[in-house]
């Protein structure tokens, strides 16, 4: 079994777990827009009118919970309708009548970039909208895309509904994709009172955040909502929100001067009624210093975590630096906390215990450490242009590798040579703690990986020579199913993912390991033959495609010596058929619908290995539709039997695109010599 094999069988574990999950948290109810709830009793009669929730674009996010305001409104009215393609729509209410001067925007999707979420989530920095506006008079709207092809997000945005999220969009160059008629929906009410711990009175003034509990780790936050919605308690205690999601798990947060709170997670909402909620406060104490260099410099932008480390203290909370460094939780519970402080660039610092009341904490942060480099060509001589990328190192897996996701790949040249060591040697700073390996690229080599080596807190900078090679070479021939060659085919490097090297789940993971191979490219010649040069040592899969023919492959495909030549040997194409055609909801042409085209393993005598045995593969292809509900499929699907279904990729229930596939799945059949297969599909509308 190849690593990506290894790999993907538990990771499809989990996915179906997730899908579990979803099909029992999201199940939908009536899809009937529920009426205007009446709020239940409240704990204790008003003495002022109830609470108005703060307009988020005022509502400024306290000390412990830093926003990176520099990008917050970056996007706000730059809708790009002059592009070439983009989104439009109509948002009405849930009367049907339009619904003006609500934001509308698109926001990049991460949820199949796996190291981006990451990254983004340990800054705690927020996105720039790719493209944003307010709906016209009529609800109408038109967002731009910049970029064809890469997945976003629409997200609507009404003060007085429920947030809408139209995920995974992507748009064809060229092409306008019609969401259609958006209807603003009806929320759930979540109501209760803000209280003292040990008094049990109403605390007045505070605010309540409410949230989705996946937003902190499976999508990313709408800019300007990255805390959720607010309200303000009332002279009483009391809040409400009456444009909760209809359904779910949410999260809510208090803040409240001089008070401090524990967050209450993971809190299902029942649709159609009343969620009463009751959320204690105790009198807090701060926490506050400054966060420094070794040289003692105030470091701004640094994020600071406070940790409780009693049952007493249940809390985490987290704080940024300003300019000057300082940092400042106003309220925690009473009791000893641990600090992490983390700051890219910056060895972390962790203060291990610290008592609230404690307002002159000082955090240095260590410098991180630097390495000295020395690259030589294959003739020895010095190559000081190259591209630089730092990998993790696992001694008890000296063949793997693993990327570090905060040390982003960066290009040395002759100004990194400083004299101090004699020219000779490049410095390259900012390396965490750890075992490591270098990557280098450069044009008149094969990627090459650096001896392993260790970095230490303190340590003396490693030195670290790697000596290029011009690596390995894979050669080979592609003909037709009647043994003719096949000229000016693509053949391409990949990573040697098997059976998983089609799945769109395994895509999710890819930015997060480094990839030891080469991506490389040629043509085959008149007689069909290819030759790939300057491959980095790896399992290689070779991938041909032809537009005239289904793909082919040679799996694990293996370059471990400078000068070898591997053969691939015959690699055979089938004639396989196109297939295309349209899909409409509820018969009206629709967009953005997934079809998707997969078989059971089964032996595919296209399908060798180096040595040329058949092997078992999953054949997978997709396409999603265009504006018109035209679309056809990536590749030629070769004879054979399989599945096909089509699915909307909008859904806001992830329910829906199951019940889109069970709805429409039917057999497909390719003959052998047959060309085309016209195929239609029509969803039923929800």
């Amino acid at each position: 079994m190849t690593q990506a094999a290894k790999i993907v069988v538990p990771l499809l574990l989990l996915a179906a777990l997730g899908g579990g999950a979803a099909y029992f948290l999201l199940q939908p109810g009536d899809s009937t827009p529920p009426p205007v709830v009446t709020p239940g009793p409240r704990p204790e009669p008003p003495a002022e009118p109830r609470p108005v929730a703060p307009e988020i674009g005022r509502t400024t996010a306290p000390d412990t919970a830093p926003v990176d305001r520099t990008q917050a409104d970056a996007g706000r009215g730059a809708a790009h309708a002059d592009a070439r393609q983009g989104v439009r729509g109509r948002v009405v209410l849930p009367d049907g009548r339009p619904a003006a001067g609500v934001p509308v925007m698109l926001v990049q999707n991460v949820a199949t970039d796996a190291a981006t979420l990451f990254l983004l989530n340990k800054t705690t920095k927020t996105v720039t909208p790719l493209a944003s506006s307010t709906t016209a008079e009529d609800g109408s709207f038109a967002l731009g895309v910049r970029q064809p092809g890469k997945a976003c997000d629409l997200r609507i945005v009404s003060d007085d509904h429920p947030e809408r999220n139209l995920s995974q969009l992507r748009v064809r160059e060229g092409d306008w994709y019609d969401a259609g008629e958006i209807r603003l929906e009806f929320g759930s009410v979540v109501q209760g009172r803000v209280v003292e711990e040990d008094t049990q009175l109403g605390v007045a003034g505070a605010t309540v955040f409410l949230a989705p509990s996946h937003q902190s780790h499976a999508m990313l936050a709408t800019p300007g909502r990255e805390r959720g919605i607010a309200a303000l308690t009332d002279a009483t205690g009391f809040f409400q929100f009456t444009t909760a999601p209809a359904q779910g798990l949410i999260n809510l947060t208090v803040e409240a001067v001089g008070y401090a709170s524990s967050p209450v997670l993971n809190q299902p909402l029942k649709p159609k009624t009343t969620n009463e909620f009751t959320l204690q406060v105790v009198r807090g104490e701060p926490i506050a210093g400054v966060v420094v260099d070794p040289d003692g410099k105030p470091v701004a932008g640094a994020t600071v975590t406070a940790t409780g480390l009693s049952t007493k203290t249940p809390q985490t909370a987290t704080a940024v630096t300003a300019g000057d460094g300082t940092f400042g939780f106003p309220s925690l519970r009473v009791g000893p906390y641990v600090l992490h402080t983390t700051m890219s660039g910056f060895l972390d610092a962790r203060e291990p215990m610290v008592m609230t009341g404690d307002t002159a904490v000082k955090l240095v942060l260590g410098t991180r450490a630097f390495v000295k480099v020395r690259v030589l060509a294959t003739s020895g001589s010095p190559v000081k242009n190259y591209r630089l990328s730092l990998t993790r190192y696992f001694p008890n897996n000296p063949a793997g590798v693993g990327k570090v996701l905060d040390y982003p790949d960066r290009t040395v040249n002759p100004g990194d040579y400083p004299g101090e060591f004699g020219g000779e040697w490049a410095v390259v700073r900012g390396l965490p703690t750890g075992e490591f390996r270098l990557m280098i690229e450069d044009a008149a080599h094969a990627k090459t990986l650096s001896p392993p080596f260790t970095v230490a807190e303190g340590g003396s900078p490693p030195e670290v020579t790697v000596q290029l090679t011009l690596g390995g070479t894979i050669v080979g021939r592609v003909v037709d199913d009647r043994g003719q060659p096949v000229a000016n085919a693509t053949v391409a490097t990949d990573m040697n993912g098997g059976p998983a090297a089609d799945l769109g789940f395994l895509e999710m993971f890819r930015s997060m390991m480094p990839e030891k191979h080469t991506k490389a490219t040629a043509r085959t010649d008149a007689q069909g033959a290819f030759r790939i040069g300057k491959l980095a040592f790896s399992d290689y899969m070779v991938r041909v495609s032809h537009p005239s023919f289904c793909e082919g492959q040679a799996l694990n495909v293996k370059v471990e010596a400078a000068g070898q030549v591997v053969d691939t040997g015959v690699i055979e194409l089938s004639k396989g058929a196109l297939v295309e055609g349209r899909t409409t909801v509820a018969g009206l042409p629709a967009g953005q619908v997934e079809v998707a085209v997969s078989t059971p393993f089964q032996e595919n005598l296209n399908q060798r290995d180096a040595s040329g045995k058949p092997v078992q593969v999953l054949f997978n292809t997709k396409a999603i539709s265009d504006g018109d509900g035209n679309y056809r499929l990536l590749k030629r699907v070769p004879p054979g039997k399989y599945k096909i279904s089509a699915s909307r990729q909008n859904a806001e229930n992830p329910f829906y695109k199951m019940m889109d596939m069970r709805e429409t799945e039917r057999e497909l059949v390719v003959v052998a010599g047959q060309d085309r297969v016209e195929l239609d599909f029509n969803l039923s509308k929800r």
